[in-house]
């Protein structure tokens, strides 16, 4: 399928196998503004089922017209959302595109094997909620590169969700050189965690504007380990201006009574750069502590002091159990809760100049096996 020299409006999209949509430079490819026009699509742009070997590519570009899915006040009506539906399927590629203005997730791999996107653009609506990136759900061998993303929520977002009782883990996920600026959380996983995550990667990353920049969120059941974020630099912002900031968060809860424990364990952060008002916040819960987790070479910058009196953990979407563990309105800069096997080493906590207040830089609470060298964590009073 071929696009190219001049706009081109369309409904729904249904991709077989071995098929290539390709969008040449100076090519727009417009999405329907009428919601009954993705109908047979199953609201969805384009929507793939149990194919192998497709592509989108060639520099154009993809318009999803979100904004006319939205009220005055940004409110969401009836929309098509994933924009870019996959699911069941092998040996996707989505390369050297633009897509801009999805009026939901642009980009959802569903139990996928071998998914390739490189190359992309991605200009979602900063203000449009639930806009978010690209979402690896249940899916293998997922390779993100050499992107800039601007979204409404989430940048990229690995999940392993629950769809008619059957999920699978999501694993060996490479995310690597990438620009990011988000609305909610730059690299997140979860917080739909009813399978494993595990051999996951991120590298040289920077995130800018993000409420969160790292965040590993898990709810459900399944267990998060190998995962690693290398060389990544941060800068935190609320989408309204307000509010705590997280630049990264790492927590484990249930989302309801009857959800079953997950577990976090084998994380490394490394040479990881903060700029920010917030706290680095990693907690647990007594029936499952963080395991085995590293940071080396960190530098946090913390550029003010946000109010976190009645301050709360950023919890996801769907919330969790109200007596669940919340360190959020803890005084301190790197907040360590319900952990075991922790190692510190080269962390250094940089106060603003100026005006200081009572605040440490390192805070524990039921921690055990914590390990330190080469820290320069000085009080806000004296780091002044």
């Amino acid at each position: 399928m071929l696009f190219s020299n001049g706009k081109f409006l369309s409904g729904s999209i249904i991709l077989k196998s071995n098929i290539t949509l390709r969008i040449e430079p100076g090519a727009v490819l417009l999405g329907s503004t009428n919601i009954k026009d993705f109908q047979s699509g199953k609201n969805h742009f384009i929507y793939a089922d149990n194919v192998d070997n497709i592509a989108l590519e060639g520099g154009g570009v993809i318009d999803g017209q979100g904004d006319t899915f939205f009220d005055k006040e940004m409110k969401p009506r009836e929309r098509p959302s994933p924009y870019i539906e996959i699911w069941n399927s092998r040996d996707i590629r989505i390369e050297g595109l633009t897509i801009r203005k999805t009026p939901g997730w642009a980009i959802h791999p569903k139990n996928c094997d071998r998914v390739k996107i490189r190359g992309i653009n991605l200009i979602n609506n900063f203000m449009a909620i639930n806009t978010d990136g690209i979402d690896p759900d249940s899916s293998r061998s997922v390779i993100i590169s050499d992107s800039y993303i601007e979204a409404g929520d989430d940048c990229i977002v690995l999940k392993t969700t629950n769809r008619g009782g059957v999920t699978a883990p999501t694993e060996n996920v490479t995310v690597t050189n990438c620009v990011l600026v988000s609305a909610a959380s730059a690299l997140k996983l979860g917080t739909e965690s009813w399978s494993d995550f595990r051999h996951c990667a991120f590298s040289n990353c920077v995130i800018r504007q993000a409420r969160t920049g790292i965040a590993l969120l898990a709810k459900d059941g399944g267990t998060m380990e190998d995962v690693r974020f290398e060389n990544i630099t941060i800068e935190t912002q609320p989408k309204w201006g307000k509010g705590v900031e997280w630049p990264i968060e790492i927590d484990i809860e249930r989302r309801s009574e009857t959800s079953k424990l997950s577990h976090i364990r084998d994380i490394s952060l490394s040479d990881i750069s903060m700029v920010t008002k917030g706290r680095v916040l990693i907690e647990g819960m007594p029936e499952s502590l963080i395991d085995m987790l590293t940071m080396r070479n960190v530098i946090m910058r913390i550029t003010g002091y946000e109010t976190i009196k009645n301050a709360h953990k950023n919890r996801g979407g769907n919330g969790g159990l109200a007596d669940a563990v919340d360190f959020g309105s803890v005084p301190s800069a790197l907040i360590f809760g319900y952990a075991k096997n922790i190692d510190l080493s080269g962390i250094r906590v940089i106060w603003p100049e100026g005006e200081a207040q009572d605040r440490t830089s390192l805070f524990t609470d039921h921690v055990s096996g914590l390990t330190t060298s080469d820290m320069h964590t000085p009080a806000s009073r004296e780091g002044r």
